[in-house]
């Protein structure tokens, strides 16, 4: 077995179309943005756990229909005034001033531009003290990222292990799946603990290895 290395997923900047695993849970959302620029709205809000890919789809969309991207706060406050220029915007999970955040949504509603906002639950969902804000938001089209299918666990669990150049057992894979919690997040902090484990004790991943992370992550 080759050397094992730890594997940071938030390190992931290679945005190429042909690392994206399509998949029931997330085919609403990219055969929606596939249909671009016939869409029945220009308000899009996407909504997705943490790790479901959310921002790995739209970096591929914003390459491929010049949209302008903005995924932090401080790049928000930064170009504020310049984002009432553009034509085309995503907002990529991240808090802001429900002030702000109204005015740049009444704009981008009255010149009848694009706007797609990502967000861990749903706009309509968030405690919302501004009830023109909390009106606005009714009028984004809600699309969700579903937990991962079996097929989809699968396949992120071997791109993970080859990632890492590790060798491992068909039948450890399968049982992985059938394991481990189904979601994103849990999937990544399982697959961080085994590997580090294995690291750190200098063994091969085993029924033992994988039952003993299970469990503390009980």
């Amino acid at each position: 077995m080759t050397e094992q290395r730890i594997f940071n997923f938030n390190n992931t900047k290679n945005f190429f179309e042909e690392n994206l695993i399509r998949d029931t849970s997330n085919s609403n959302v990219l055969n929606f943005l596939d249909k671009f620029p016939n869409w029945e709205t220009k308000l899009i809000n996407i909504v997705g756990e943490k790790k479901s890919g959310k921002s790995f789809i739209l970096q591929l969309f914003k390459k491929k229909n010049q949209f302008n991207y903005i995924s932090n706060k401080e790049d928000f406050e930064k170009k504020y005034d310049e984002l009432f220029l553009l034509d085309k915007l995503i907002l990529d999970g991240f808090q802001i001033s429900e002030d702000k955040f109204f005015s740049l949504i009444n704009h981008f509603i009255l010149h009848k531009k694009y706007l797609i906002i990502s967000s861990r639950e749903p706009l309509t969902m968030l405690e919302i003290k501004l009830l023109d804000l909390k009106s606005r938001l009714k009028e984004f089209l809600l699309i969700e990222i579903q937990n991962p299918s079996d097929d989809l666990i699968y396949s992120l669990i071997l791109k993970y292990f080859s990632d890492n150049q590790i060798v491992i057992k068909k039948d450890l894979v399968e049982y992985i799946v059938k394991k481990v919690d189904r979601s994103y997040s849990s999937i990544e902090k399982f697959l961080l603990k085994l590997n580090d484990k294995s690291i750190i004790k200098k063994k091969k991943i085993d029924y033992k290895l994988i039952n003993e992370v299970l469990n503390e992550m009980v």
